[in-house]
């Protein structure tokens, strides 16, 4: 199969660097514009807006140059290496989508299925068919499909893929704001429902509508950020999260990339993420940045299994893994 990912369109340049106010917790995690505290106090960590954070190694967002080959790239964030912090990982990692009502499923702002030609009738049609192409990859080997599993390098064992549950639609009404406490709500109850299954090995995917914006002590989504993981406590179990605010707003979008392209790109920076550091104390730098924080908004790709927009993983390298630096497949 031909490696060749489309090329991405370049937009704008990175404004000045707008921090989230993070707090003061462990010293390793730092001032860092990707470590946020919600509105009960916890820590979660949010993927920035392309304008609210700079690089000194990079002038704006980038897209990776065709290649027939595996390419690595310096990382925009962060210092050295990932870490081993001395937490869990999930290696046998499942994603559950929720959307909170069917406006947000129901989106047809999305792009073409490389399969058929047409656009994707709706963004939970979308994501459906991403969730299972990304998580669909063979042990690490550089063929076109290590775009996620690259990070089984990080402990383990963590599986090659990522079992997709299925989806949930509710009936929530869409509101101007809401905490990400409300959002742990919402995720306990659609767990409380008996139609979602329970599980620490599940990342539960939250689909907010457009115009619902998600508030964090400092920022606010689409704002300052476009998409975060967390995890909290449901009946002794530590359930693992990701939240999908509706990217439809300019700090969040790229001027050639539907939504859904944006979405697909966010969720596979927050997917990653949740299995290699799901309580936020397993892997990550000495600056605090955990393993797609180093990529962000850098060497977008294309993937070769179904065209999806996606960012690198960072790879530490060594062995069989190219690196250390952010790999495009």
């Amino acid at each position: 199969m031909n490696r060749r990912r489309s090329r991405l369109t370049a937009v704008g340049s990175l404004a000045a660097l707008i921090l989230l106010g993070p707090p003061s917790h462990a010293d390793s995690q730092g001032r860092n514009p990707f470590v946020a505290r919600a509105d009960t106090g916890e820590i979660v960590h949010v993927l920035p807006t392309p304008a609210s954070i700079h690089s000194p190694r990079d002038t704006g967002p980038t897209m990776a140059p065709l290649s027939d080959q595996p390419t690595v790239y310096s990382p925009s964030y962060g210092t050295g290496v990932l870490l081993n912090h001395g937490g869990p990982v999930m290696t046998n990692a499942g994603f559950w989508a929720l959307y909170w009502n069917s406006s947000v499923a129901n989106s047809t702002q999305t792009s073409i299925n490389q399969s058929t030609g047409a656009k994707y009738a709706s963004l939970r049609e979308q994501m459906d068919a991403f969730l299972v192409a990304f998580g669909n990859d063979a042990p690490y080997s550089q063929t076109p499909t290590d775009d996620f599993s690259i990070v089984q390098q990080y402990g383990g064992p963590i599986t090659s893929t990522v079992h997709y549950w299925g989806y949930q639609v509710a009936s929530e009404r869409t509101k101007s704001s809401i905490s990400d406490g409300n959002i742990r709500n919402f995720v306990a109850a659609q767990l409380g429902s008996g139609t979602v299954s329970v599980s620490t090995n599940i990342i539960y995917g939250v689909y907010l509508p457009a115009g619902m914006k998600v508030t964090m002590s400092g920022g606010a989504s689409c704002s300052t950020f476009c998409g975060y993981h967390g995890h909290f406590n449901y009946g002794g179990l530590d359930i693992r999260y990701a939240v999908f605010p509706y990217l439809d707003c300019s700090a969040c979008k790229l001027s050639t990339l539907s939504v859904a392209d944006m979405m697909t790109i966010v969720a596979s920076h927050e997917i990653r993420e949740a299995v290699t550091d799901p309580q936020l104390n397993a892997w990550y730098d000495s600056a605090g940045y955990e393993a797609d924080d180093k990529c962000a908004w850098h060497n977008l790709y294309r993937m070769a299994e179904g065209g999806f927009a996606v960012q690198p993983e960072y790879s530490n390298g060594g062995g069989k893994y190219p690196g250390p630096g952010c790999v495009v497949p």
